[in-house]
């Protein structure tokens, strides 16, 4: 299914809508749109990342792509496949995938995103247990992406807690892999870490992408990030997409008012009155 002629991903038109509720009953008065009519492609292999300031959108794009905020309109396909309901909805899949058999996401704060009262071998096998795989090929592949997110097979027997704040980022990525994804939707991953854990993290992410020959939508308003890590960039402002094109482009030759305004916004260092 995955044909380097198809994009992973195809967005087309996508808008989000929350409701405002007012009133003694609580009845919807209007409509928040968070995300207007935004449309774009994630090419195989690619690292896409959509930049703006906090309450653009951003994250509320990337988890309407999962079913975690709810579409007020829009389509999308996953590698030439149209997506319905959470299905994808092709002739190669059936109709039996799911959208989490080929996107998982990985989600800015560690601390909240693992259940505390699991063990980390539950929560690692639980993606493929649901899926009717046996307990023993579960624990085998936990163990396989333990390794390879550089912890310990006897973290599998301990607690979230247990671990700092860069582990359990990893634990978050071992787990969004066990069911083999294709795409990674990161939605500001290295933001709640310190800035010496942030580039590991960056680091086993684009190994992963390049060993596993995944597509990653990488979400962020760290510009120095986008530029170390990107082929392309999308940026938002106020729910829709401003500008878009190759990373080196779209950083150094900004065209959009609002991008400008966005890279002059990063610190840079002085000296003697000099920038270096």
């Amino acid at each position: 299914m995955a044909q380097e002629s198809v994009p992973a991903m195809e967005v087309s038109g996508l808008t989000v809508k929350f409701p405002i509720r007012g009133g003694v009953l609580g009845k919807v008065q209007n409509y928040f749109t968070a995300v207007e009519n935004v449309s774009f492609v994630l090419e195989p292999g690619k690292i896409l990342s959509i930049v703006g300031e906090s309450g653009c959108g951003k994250s509320t794009l990337v988890k309407s792509l999962v079913g975690l905020v709810p579409m007020d309109s829009g389509e999308f396909k996953l590698f030439g496949e149209p997506v319905v309901k959470g299905r994808i909805a092709g002739k190669n899949s059936g109709g039996e995938r799911r959208v989490s058999d080929l996107v998982q996401m990985i989600f800015q704060d560690p601390f909240s995103s693992l259940n505390p009262r699991q063990t980390i071998a539950e929560i690692l096998t639980a993606p493929l247990l649901a899926r009717g795989v046996k307990v023993a090929d579960a624990e085998a592949r936990a163990r396989e992406l333990l390794e390879r997110v550089s912890l310990p097979v006897e973290a599998l027997q301990k607690f979230p807690h247990e671990f700092s704040g860069g582990q359990r980022q990893r634990l978050c990525i071992a787990r969004s892999l066990m069911v083999k994804p294709k795409i990674l939707l990161c939605d500001e991953v290295t933001s709640a870490l310190d800035v010496s854990v942030q580039a590991q993290i960056l680091h086993l992410l684009d190994d992963l992408r390049n060993e596993f020959g995944l597509s990653i939508v990488f979400i962020s308003h760290d510009m120095q990030v986008v530029r170390a890590l990107s082929d392309d960039v999308l940026v938002m402002y106020f729910g829709h997409i401003v500008e878009r094109g190759a990373a080196d482009v779209v950083l150094t030759n900004p065209q959009h008012e609002y991008t400008q305004k966005l890279l002059a916004s990063v610190p840079t260092i002085k000296r003697n009155g000099k920038k270096d």
